[in-house]
């Protein structure tokens, strides 16, 4: 069977009138949303709450087993990795790897830039656009920027008022 697009069918306005029954209308669909996305939140929320019940005591499980693992290994360390840094299982692998991290201090950065150590200070640049939005034309188009004006359709709903109404 072939699929077919459903048509939407556009409401033809033709007075103010109508226009605030369509706004009416659209304001109590998107209150109707709201509620939808409410019950989803609350059944999502129960979900997850089941799910950590259930999976907590299994992490605190693992977690241990882990430990314990770690333990074994250190204790062994001499006889197990002489040769080796990974020993691999029937059930997987477990070893040691080394790791390097810098430890920085609050006044690290400063010492950076009183020393002329520039490039280990990391510098994000991006455009102000909200300061170009004050520039003329002709120093935008010296930086290959251009102003777009567009004239947006929007529509605002008074949510509190149709509910009121509606009560």
């Amino acid at each position: 069977m072939a699929r077919s697009k459903p048509k939407l069918e556009i409401a033809k306005i033709t007075s103010l009138r109508e226009a605030d029954e369509v706004l009416h209308r659209i304001a109590d669909l998107r209150a109707e949303i709201r509620k939808h996305e409410a019950d989803a939140d609350i059944a999502v929320n129960r979900v997850k709450e089941e799910l950590k019940q259930k999976v907590e005591p299994l992490l605190k499980n693992i977690e241990a087993l882990e430990k314990s693992l770690a333990v074994y290994s250190e204790y062994n360390k001499e006889d197990l990795f002489r040769d080796k840094k990974t020993i691999e299982l029937t059930f997987g692998l477990f070893g040691f790897r080394q790791s390097t991290s810098i430890s920085v201090k609050k006044d690290t950065l400063e010492l950076l830039k009183q020393h002329g150590f520039n490039e280990a200070i990391k510098i994000k640049e991006t455009v102000n656009k909200e300061i170009m939005r004050e520039w003329s034309d002709e120093r935008l188009s010296l930086v290959h920027a251009k102003r777009v004006v567009k004239d947006l359709f929007w529509i605002e709903t008074k949510e509190n008022d149709v509910e009121t109404q509606s009560a």
